[in-house]
């Protein structure tokens, strides 16, 4: 279940990606999970993923456990700087007011989420169709700092996100392939990833997942020996087995000759 959140932000990420008008102001600066703080000196925009907040409850009110009704949110910072003065040799995209700041970022931000819940492209598709219900809610936060003529503005989306999950896997169904080891959603959306970090991060799950080796196989078994003790049964008589081989007291009983059919 937990492997959910992976499939959940990196097909959004590509969801992301392959959208127009993100590629053009962040042009694939969108990273999952990123832990350092954002540096003022840093080209950006940039888009960091996030999933947040997350909780399950059984569909079944009476029996309890899986499959579970499993919600998270998938918060986006959007991050964008704005160089003052005149006269500064700006990276592309770069925007020099406050007005042209926030009118960025609101642009980026609603970008985002109409790709992410009614996108057209395949990788929006795939995202609806394997990986998400319904998108419930969502909640937008300001955040701005100033550092040496540098503003800085983040956008904190939050969007609360009905996920799919291994309720809707057939048992019956005999599960193949290069990523055979992962839960679903993760497997598909593994499987339709392009070269990279996210695809590689996919095989190491599934690597992890993958059973260990069994051990050597046992000596297949081919027979057994009986042998008749002619001895008197007394407890202060230990059992002789050279004595008993030798008085031919021995039935053979070989499993390789025996008749399993009767």
């Amino acid at each position: 279940m937990s492997l959910a959140r992976t499939a959940l932000r990196l097909q959004a990420i590509e969801v992301l990606n392959a959208d127009s008008v993100i590629d053009h102001f962040v042009q694939a600066r969108i990273y999952d999970s990123r832990i350092a703080d954002f540096d003022h000196r840093e080209v950006v925009p940039v888009m960091v993923l996030t999933t947040e907040e997350d909780e399950a409850e059984a569909w079944s009110k009476n029996n309890g456990g899986a499959p579970f009704n499993h919600v998270c949110d998938l918060v986006i910072e959007i991050a964008m700087n704005a160089v003052s003065g005149e006269g500064d040799e700006r990276a592309v995209n770069y925007v020099g007011t406050d007005r042209e700041l926030e009118a960025v970022l609101d642009l980026l931000e609603e970008r985002a989420v109409e790709a992410i819940t009614v996108g057209d492209t395949p990788q929006a598709y795939l995202l609806r169709t394997a990986v998400t219900r319904r998108v419930p809610k969502m909640k937008s936060s300001r955040f701005a700092t100033d550092q040496t003529g540098e503003k800085l503005a983040i956008r904190l989306l939050t969007l609360r996100v009905e996920l799919k999950g291994e309720d809707q896997r057939d048992a019956r169904d005999l599960v193949v392939g290069p990523f055979a080891h992962l839960p679903e959603p993760l497997r598909t959306v593994a499987a339709s990833l392009p070269d990279g970090s996210g695809l590689q991060t996919c095989v190491k799950l599934n690597a992890a997942l993958d059973p260990a080796p069994t051990t050597e196989p046992r000596t297949p078994f081919r027979g057994f020996d009986l042998i008749h003790a002619p001895q008197s049964l007394d407890p202060g008589t230990v059992p002789d087995r050279a004595h008993d081989i030798a008085s031919g007291a021995i039935v053979r009983d070989r499993a390789d000759i025996l008749d399993w059919s009767a």
